[in-house]
């Protein structure tokens, strides 16, 4: 028996196969090995032979050894999915490798962030004829190291059976990335039940249809025919079988685009409201407005996804009869999120099982069915009490909470009636241009950069959590497009400019043509502002402006480096304190706060103090409910009546290496006491820890008070940063979430310009440093007005960095104070949109 000794491909840390986060990798099913959770970019080679399969995508590829086993290295989960984006192969299809040799190049900072894990994996693919004898787990090792042992078991078992019963059919492959790992396996297990031959031919080549290895190597890509052949007893019985797995993706999403006409009937049935609306026919050009939320141009067909409208009963037939229609429904949800094991959607599914069975929502439920309501109204009812409860700042992972509460009310009510839930907008063929009534920012989970060609919302505020999310992606979005968005069908094609916030159409072939013409014009000046924006941002004058990031958890800092960020200036810290059964320690905020500090490489890193209240409530403090969340225990309120709380944060911020790197900054302020209460905390803090450097402090301006008072408030903070989502809300009195309203919600709106200015004046006077953390700052058109104001620092979405710093260099200093001045004069936020857009 020949024994075959791999050395660890990767620098990082060693874990079982079952901790992989892919459970087709987890449950063996593409063979046995390891898993290795990456520290350096660098795939090399864990023994000498040929490179037998190299993904186009440069993700994954084979090495079939000097021994005849087959390792397959898989770099990530979902990897497949960013289309080559940040690898580079070094090694080509038949070339010898000798062990340790340098295979692929990845970029792991700019991947983390877009992929489920990085974490790589190692396996036999060839398990016929060798196995694994021994592998070494759960600890670190470095390129080199002896890792696992494989030994020949016996010969692969033949393809050819004595029989001459055999079928075959032909069909196109109608997922994304071809025959990558996962398809790959979901084919070859089902295979390898038949006994007999089972060959897989496309683009002139044949394969082993029971060698994962085998099919990866035909190269296969969307669109490509395959022909499969089944030979032996039992050939038609797995010809259907495999004809089954192939038409339902073999585990990928199918990408097949929607027919370009909807059906009128189908169309009405999934349209919101009493009376069917009667949808735009092709043929004739028709020109939608709404609001910007993220600019950019997109073109393609529409896919539609709108959220059931449901009367749902109010009472109930009997309470035993409710109670369990209640049980059988949540059984029937529960069963079904369990089958969801594979992707990032697995994380979402637990979480949701975990909601569906949480005791305090099925007892909230089961009153009300006792008072006798119907299990539909009682359940919806505790979980958007619920849900509630989290709705309403700013913030990607809290509101995904919240919109949780709401996806689950749904999934619930809809098995009550005999409905399937949907899936999420990452399932959604690539490019898909979405049409909602309103997106939820749950529907947004596992969403990569460009997947989604456009965002298209007919209710909606640019500052919606939603559009918070699509800004962060990237994604072209318009909001507030109004009932007439209701008659654009399945499939029609239209031209996207988000930008000006129009959607036409059924547009004329001059009008594609212009569209798509401008689409590869704007794809090249993207490019040429990524690759300008790692300089400094300046003026045209000269004048600087720093353009920051917004961050949300480990692992984005250095994707927000590689867009152009000049440091961190909002760190939602939340992230850390979401989960969990106790508050986290200082030293495990430190641990978090230093890791992203260092992928910052030394730039700034600005950390707001915990911002959670009544409205979001957390299990290890509560908090007394309260009629108006929004205007109760938020932000720093919440820090002074837990100082506790406050305390260890504020030590694990002074802890940050080098010192000088991290600031923090206090929400929700709205007095000078406040801030001087929170100052002397920081310095009681600093000398307790021995620290001598001083830290720089900054207050938040969100209420309009603390605008009208920040020449008082920038007698007492180092810096102000403005939150323009809360501000405007607060200003405009109208609720970013509330679809009534949210359409007005506009940072542009010239009050609340007048409330920007009058704290740049403020802190003018002292010397400050005012800088803007919300929405606005992701706005290329809102930049110069801002920077005419006063404003020195704009913290942005990643994705926006390159083209707010592109936008910034055409104005100089004086430029950007006239369209201010104009801008606060004008009468209202869309005449402010209009002079931004002349003056770009």
């Amino acid at each position: 028996m020949s024994v075959l000794q791999l050395f660890s491909p990767f620098a990082g840390r060693a874990l079982p196969l079952t901790a992989s986060p892919d459970p087709v990798f987890a449950g063996g099913l593409i063979g046995d090995g390891l898993a290795i959770d990456p520290e350096v970019g660098e795939l090399r080679a864990p023994c000498a032979g040929i490179v037998a399969s190299l993904q186009a995508s440069g993700h994954a590829l084979t090495i079939r050894s000097d021994t005849g086993a087959e390792i397959l290295l898989h770099i990530g989960v979902d990897t497949v999915n960013l289309g080559g984006a940040g690898f580079r192969p070094l090694v080509r299809e038949g070339q010898h490798v000798a062990t340790g040799e340098w295979l692929i190049d990845f970029d792991l900072p700019a991947m983390r962030p877009k992929v489920a894990s990085m974490v790589s994996m190692m396996v036999v693919a060839n398990g016929e004829a060798f196995g694994v004898a021994s592998v070494v787990t759960d600890r670190p090792v470095g390129f080199g190291d002896p890792i696992m042992t494989v030994a020949a078991v016996g010969d692969t078992v033949g393809i050819s059976a004595n029989s001459s019963e055999a079928a075959e059919f032909s069909l196109p492959l109608k997922i994304a990335h071809g025959l990558h790992a996962r398809p790959a396996a979901q084919f070859a297990n089902a295979a390898k039940a038949h006994a007999g031959a089972v060959h897989v031919t496309a683009n002139g080549k044949t394969a082993n249809g029971k060698s994962v290895v085998a099919l990866m190597g035909l190269g296969t890509r969307f669109g490509d025919i395959l022909n499969i052949r089944v030979e032996g007893p039992g050939a038609d019985a797995t010809v259907d079988t495999l004809l089954d797995l192939v038409l339902s993706g073999l585990g990928d999403p199918i990408a097949d685009g929607p027919a370009p006409e909807a059906d009128v009937a189908a169309l009405a049935a999934r349209t919101s409201g009493d009376a069917p609306v009667k949808p735009f026919r092709p043929g004739t050009a028709v020109a939608l407005r709404g609001r910007s939320a993220v600019a950019g141009l997109a073109a393609g067909r529409i896919v539609r996804r709108y959220h059931d409208a449901r009367n749902l009963p109010r009472d109930g037939t009997g309470i035993s009869i409710e109670r369990d229609r209640l049980a059988a429904a949540r059984a029937r949800v529960l069963t079904r999120l369990s089958e969801e094991t594979e992707g990032p959607r697995a994380a979402v599914a637990a979480a949701h099982r975990e909601i569906v069975d949480d005791p305090a929502l099925v007892e909230a439920a089961e009153a009300d069915i006792a008072a006798g309501r119907s299990a539909e109204w009682a359940w919806n009812t505790a979980c958007l009490a619920q849900a509630d409860m989290l709705a309403g700042l700013a913030d990607a992972r809290m509101a995904e909470r919240a919109a949780d509460m709401r996806d689950v009310a749904g999934q619930v009510v809809a098995a009550l009636a005999g409905r399937d839930a949907v899936s999420g907008l990452a399932d959604l063929p690539a490019g898909s241009l979405v049409l909602s009534d309103e997106i939820l920012p749950s529907e947004t989970t596992g969403l990569t950069p460009g997947h989604i060609g456009a965002i298209l919302m007919r209710d909606g505020g640019p500052t919606s959590h939603a559009a918070i999310i699509a800004a962060g992606l990237g994604i072209p979005t318009i909001v507030a497009l109004g009932p007439e968005a209701d008659r654009i069908p399945d499939g029609a094609e239209v031209v996207v400019d988000a930008g000006l916030g129009t959607v036409t159409v059924y547009p004329t072939e001059a009008e594609l043509a212009a569209a798509r013409s401008r689409i590869a014009g704007d794809a090249g000046r993207k490019a040429s502002q990524r690759a300008n924006a790692q300089a400094e941002c300046r003026l045209a004058d000269g004048t600087r402006v720093e353009v920051f990031a917004n961050l949300g958890r480990v692992g984005e800092g250095a994707l927000a480096v590689a867009e152009g960020a000049e440091g961190c200036g909002l760190l939602r810290s939340e992230f850390l304190f979401l989960d969990r059964t106790s508050a986290p320690s200082e030293d495990e905020q430190l641990a978090q706060y230093q890791a992203i500090a260092d992928e910052l490489g030394g730039r700034p890193l600005i950390i707001r103090t915990l911002d959670v209240g009544g409205d979001k409530p957390l299990s290890y403090l509560p908090l007394p409910k309260e009629e108006n969340p929004f205007l109760g225990l938020r932000g720093i309120r919440v820090g002074l009546i837990r100082p506790e709380l406050l305390r260890t944060q504020l030590r694990a911020i002074l802890r940050v290496k080098p010192y000088g790197v991290a600031r923090i900054m206090v929400p929700m302020v709205a007095s000078v006491t406040e801030m001087i209460t929170v100052r002397t905390m920081v310095e009681e803090e600093r000398l307790r820890l021995g620290r001598v450097e001083p830290i720089q402090l900054g207050a938040m301006i969100e209420i309009p008070a603390a605008a009208v008072a920040a020449r008082q408030l920038a007698e007492v903070c180092d810096f102000f940063s403005i939150g323009t989502n809360d501000l405007t809300q607060y200003a405009l009195a109208m609720d970013r979430g509330n679809p009534a309203v949210a359409a007005g919600v506009d940072a542009l709106h010239p009050g609340v310009l007048g409330l920007i200015r009058l704290a740049c004046e403020g802190a003018g006077a002292h010397g400050r440093v005012v800088a803007v953390c919300g929405g606005a700052a992701s706005d290329p058109s809102a930049a110069p007005i801002l920077v005419g104001l006063g404003v020195r620092e704009l913290s942005a979405a990643p994705a926006a960095i390159p083209e707010i710093k592109a936008a910034l260099a055409a104005f100089t200093v004086n430029q950007c104070q006239a369209l201010a001045e104009r801008a606060v004069q004008a009468q209202g936020a869309a005449e402010v949109r209009a002079l931004a857009g002349a003056s770009a």
